[in-house]
């Protein structure tokens, strides 16, 4: 028993008498102490808030500020697919962006940044910070504040992560949810549908790196360790890594202001110098997805005329030929066919035109020669699945045409091959 004892006390362990509990570890201060901030009372309590006043000329990444206020209603409801943003202007935006205890149920905002306008024309951040979570009434009180009930949200994944949570919360507290009922300009969608063909990752901060030009300090912290520094601070009150969570959140918003300037640019301008091939592309499927066939056929010729190599080429024009057929624009994407037919990477081109001749100019011999030309190019091909299919289908296209031309010299052409609803084939 002695041996026990003694073998417990080298390892620190006491007991009886002599314990004394561990000492907690020492708090780092209070975040009063660290941050420039106040506690601000309301009606349900307190609150500590943390503002920021950020000049409209300051740039944060390679661009300033103050371009988020040149953006074109329009042009913001566009990015969104949401005509409610048409009607406000773009001093009306509140940029929000929370940290949270967690993704799964039961997680509530620690954090609310918020970011906007103000009347000086400068971008003023304020950040509420729960000190404690009894104070949660308080902290939704201050957003509640903040928000314009005749303007709209931007947010970074907002639809469906922070405005649910947010709402939810507000339910719990017996408060109206107005963050639910603005309309939300979300960045994640539209920065997806523009870079995610060409970039690996569209999260923000990779979005930061790869188009906005913003380099994070020392001070920032990963986004996935912020539930467990928060669960570290209830316990300690070492409020030395919320100054880095209160960084996060507020580079966040700033950068926020950035890329939502920077998309409705790009979204305005299908055909602007500079832009990546595979960007105009992104741009003209976009495009086409709404409808909207003047700015999707801008973006597919930008990106015919400047591709870096013949299979972008090949995409753009493809795309592009397909917009107009669709169109009924047949005779303007002859051209554009025949581009395709002349990279010689597939036979996308040589079947197009061979339907176009024979069910539209109504020139068999033509159609014919195109489909030749085709089986000419797939038969120069390794031997594969793609060169079996296409060859086959060639040569049943090929066979008909000949039937056909046969019918027309005996003056009999029935129009073999058509489809009872005239589709071509």
């Amino acid at each position: 028993m002695d041996d026990l004892r003694r073998r417990l006390r080298r390892l620190g362990v006491t007991t009886g008498r002599n314990f004394t509990p561990r000492p907690r570890p020492a708090a780092g201060g209070d975040i009063d102490t660290l941050v420039d901030g106040e506690t601000v009372e309301t009606p349900s309590g307190a609150c500590f808030r943390v503002r920021r006043v950020y000049d409209a000329e300051t740039v944060h990444g390679s661009r300033p500020l103050a371009e988020w206020l040149a953006q074109e209603p329009a042009a913001l409801a566009g990015l969104a697919d949401d005509d409610l943003l048409g009607g406000v202007s773009p001093e009306r935006f509140v940029f929000l962006d929370t940290e949270t205890t967690g993704l799964g149920g039961g997680a509530f905002a620690f954090l609310i940044g918020v970011g906007f306008f103000n009347g000086d024309g400068q971008f003023e951040v304020q950040q509420f910070f729960l000190k404690d979570p009894a104070h949660e009434p308080a902290l939704l009180d201050l957003l509640h504040e903040t928000l314009y009930p005749d303007g709209a949200l931007v947010t970074f994944n907002g639809r469906t992560f922070d405005v649910p949570l947010l709402a939810s919360r507000c339910i719990m507290t017996r408060r109206r949810p107005l963050v639910e009922m603005l309309a939300n300009l979300d960045l994640l969608h539209p920065a997806r549908r523009l870079w995610r063909r060409r970039l690996p990752s569209c999260a923000l901060s990779a979005l930061e790196a790869d188009v906005l030009g913003v380099r994070r300090t020392h001070q920032d912290v990963p986004g996935s360790l912020i539930p467990y520094l928060y669960r570290q601070y209830l316990e300690t009150r070492n409020a030395r890594d919320m100054v880095r969570v209160l960084y996060h959140n507020e580079i966040d918003l700033l950068s926020m202001v950035s890329l939502g300037a920077l998309l409705a640019r790009v979204f305005q301008q299908p055909d602007a110098d500079g832009l990546p091939v595979d960007d105009r592309l992104s741009l003209a499927q976009w495009y086409a997805s709404r409808g909207r066939m003047r700015e999707a056929e801008a973006a597919y010729r930008a990106a015919a005329e400047t591709a870096p190599n013949a299979e972008a080429r090949h995409e753009a024009l493809e795309g592009w030929a397909a917009l107009l057929k669709r169109a009924g624009r047949r005779e303007e994407a002859v051209p554009l066919w025949e581009w395709l037919a002349d990279l010689r990477l597939d036979v996308t081109g040589h079947v197009e035109l061979a339907k176009y001749y024979e069910w539209h100019a109504r020139n068999l011999p033509l159609a014919l020669a195109w489909t030749d030309a085709g089986i000419a190019l797939a038969e120069s091909w390794r031997p594969s699945w793609r060169r079996t299919e296409a060859l086959r289908d060639l040569h049943h296209r090929r066979e008909r045409l000949l039937r056909r031309i046969a019918r027309g010299a005996a003056g009999d052409d029935g129009g073999e091959g058509a489809s009872a609803d005239g589709l071509e084939y």
